[in-house]
């Protein structure tokens, strides 16, 4: 842990009693007064997350759109300048390089927020593959917040004396005046609620932190952690990339079929997305929630049904992603499993470390905000 990079919030995490661990590379809160607690905090009122570790790659000049365009499959040209997308980059054999989001703030100037521990090898791909413009790294020149959860808005807009936020759209962009900088913010997130990712200098981050609390504590906000954060983005059925999606899978097998644009012409990847779509994939991602107790876990094997709980059917697959959920109070999880057997509805026996827990496949997120 002592060779983990401290991002600017580290101080401050270790004040509020952050239990820190090494998350790809950097020292990071786990989680502060519990995970269910930082869950519900977000899904009630609003919960602060230092995302600081993630990577922030630019394109600016320029030939910029056209070069992000050409490596990632879903299409930064049809969305409006101050919006960003979400979208996979691809290899040439159509598996996942990461997931990533692009913000368009114009044709000439877009910053990539990628995973963090995908930061370096994301960079190294980018610049081995772009065409016009060449990425630059400012990772170290952003300190990204995500507050995210009903409240979120509230919070925001007391802190930074802004009135225009409700005018900004899901994956819209837009600027405020926070702790004497102008700052850029996304209404982008991890959660399934509404919400911002702030993107602070290093030298505004802690002050910028405290000034949130200072207006959101009245308001419920609490600090929360990746212990949350993994349950909430699991609730709300987003991917993990290393989990539910890497080098081995396609965005067909993984139902990201939103964010491949076919139409949108050449891009890395689409020959093998274009053959992968005329054949079918083999296996698809499914959701399930269980129906039994037992908590599925990732690399736990999937099985069809058998005669007795104790004696289950075929092996037809495994877990990416389990947990149970402190909201919806169930077992749930992701699993990849042959297309014949996914469809919603079709019951599954899950191998949960030596236990047979019974679950039902399910259609779209596991939460959904009203």
């Amino acid at each position: 842990m002592s060779q983990a990079k401290q991002t600017p919030y580290t101080g401050i995490h270790a004040k509020m009693g952050a239990k820190l661990v090494d998350f790809a590379g950097h020292l990071m809160p786990m989680q502060y007064e519990g995970i269910r607690k930082e869950h519900m905090a977000v899904r009630q009122e609003a919960g602060l997350f230092d995302v600081a570790h993630m990577g922030e790659i630019l394109f600016q000049g320029p030939g910029a759109l056209e070069t992000i365009n050409y490596m990632v499959s879903n299409d930064v040209a049809a969305i409006p300048d101050n919006h960003a997308i979400y979208t996979p980059i691809c290899h040439p054999h159509g598996g996942i390089v990461d997931d990533c989001i692009v913000y368009k703030r114009t044709a000439t100037d877009l910053i990539v927020v990628v995973n963090a521990s995908n930061k370096d090898k994301d960079f190294a791909w980018f610049s081995e593959h772009a065409r016009i413009v060449k990425p630059v790294d400012v990772s170290e020149d952003v300190a990204l917040l995500a507050l995210q959860g009903p409240r979120a808005a509230q919070i925001l807009a007391l802190a930074a004396g802004a009135d225009h936020l409700g005018t900004i759209p899901g994956f819209g962009l837009g600027w405020i005046d926070l702790c004497g900088r102008k700052t850029m913010i996304a209404r982008t997130g991890y959660t399934g609620e509404d919400g911002f990712e702030i993107f602070l200098h290093p030298d505004q981050a802690e002050a910028a932190w405290e000034r949130l609390f200072e207006f959101g504590r009245p308001l419920g906000l609490a600090p929360a952690g990746l212990g949350a954060r993994d349950t909430l983005r699991l609730e709300a059925r987003l991917w993990l990339y290393g989990n539910d999606i890497d080098d081995t899978t396609t965005p067909w097998e993984a139902g990201m079929n939103f964010t491949v644009k076919l139409e949108k012409g050449d891009f890395i990847g689409r020959e093998a997305l274009v053959r992968q779509k005329e054949e079918k994939p083999k296996r698809k991602l499914v959701g399930f929630v269980a129906t039994g107790k037992g908590i599925p876990r990732e690399h736990h094997d999937v099985y069809l049904p058998g005669g007795t709980p104790e004696a289950p059917g075929a092996r037809i697959g495994h877990v990416t992603s389990g947990t149970r959920t402190p909201f919806l109070n169930q077992s749930i999880g992701m699993a990849y499993v042959p297309t014949e057997n996914s469809k919603p509805e079709t019951a599954i026996v899950v191998d949960a470390g030596g236990k047979w827990v019974p679950a039902t496949l399910v259609k779209g997120p596991f939460y959904k905000r009203s």
